[in-house]
């Protein structure tokens, strides 16, 4: 039985495109999985899955972010933002993210011209590094009225959704061996590249990572140090 975890990955400044995250990934494992593929969702933050997660991609993703301010983005989305800055003003980041697909909803309120800047700026990021985005843009309008009301436009793209994200799971359900392991490193060069990215927008990126090697040593470390101890023990019993 292979496993596929869907990252649900979100900015918000209201709560609003949190909520919407928490919800959506609490319904991908019942709405995807398969007799032979288990899905697995948690919504994190955007920020979250670059610097606690290490940008640990998978397959495909889902993006939910809001704008806020003059079209910048959301608490919790600022470095990714950043990022895709980079991504946007460099082509040598062009195909950096070949093998992943993506969703995105975008939320924003038209009472202000640049409401859709930030999920408009993400998307066009993730589409020049070569990621590919399933199904439409979400557009979830504050202001919206009607059947455009923003929970309404929430609720009716989180429903769409899922045929788009369902086929791309019977893709992935339907590698062999073989395929499963290239899409693995393909990923895995994705998870490099956004490393390499990251250390343009994180000043302490690599004391991060040191820290993070020490901290395994020293955990391997203080466990093997009472089994030491007690086979040293042992011997001096036993020959004394």
């Amino acid at each position: 039985m292979k496993t596929l975890h869907i990252p649900v990955l979100y900015g918000s400044q209201t709560g609003n495109s949190e909520g919407a995250a928490q919800n959506f990934a609490s319904s991908l494992p019942k709405n995807l999985s398969t007799s032979s593929l288990t899905v697995t969702s948690a919504a994190i933050e955007l920020d979250d899955f670059l610097e606690k997660s290490k940008a640990t991609w998978t397959p495909l993703c889902v993006i939910i972010c809001s704008s806020y301010g003059v079209g910048q983005a959301p608490l919790g989305a600022w470095k990714f933002r950043e990022m895709c800055d980079l991504i946007l003003e460099n082509d040598a980041y062009k195909g950096k993210f070949k093998g992943l697909k993506y969703a995105l909803l975008g939320l924003g309120d038209s009472k202000y011209t640049t409401f859709f800047l930030n999920p408009t700026a993400l998307d066009s990021a993730m589409s020049k590094a070569g990621a590919e985005r399933v199904g439409s843009l979400g557009k979830a309008d504050a202001s919206g009225t009607g059947d455009k009301v923003q929970l309404s436009v929430i609720e009716d793209w989180s429903k769409n959704i899922i045929m788009d994200l369902k086929r791309v799971v019977k893709e992935l359900d339907g590698l062999d061996g073989a395929e499963w392991d290239k899409k693995e490193e393909e990923l895995e060069i994705v998870r490099n590249n956004t490393g390499d990215l990251c250390k343009l927008i994180y000043e302490d990126w690599d004391e991060n990572e040191k820290a993070k090697t020490d901290g395994a040593k020293n955990n391997i470390f203080t466990m093997m140090l009472p089994l030491a101890i007690a086979i040293i023990l042992g011997l001096y019993l036993r020959y004394s």
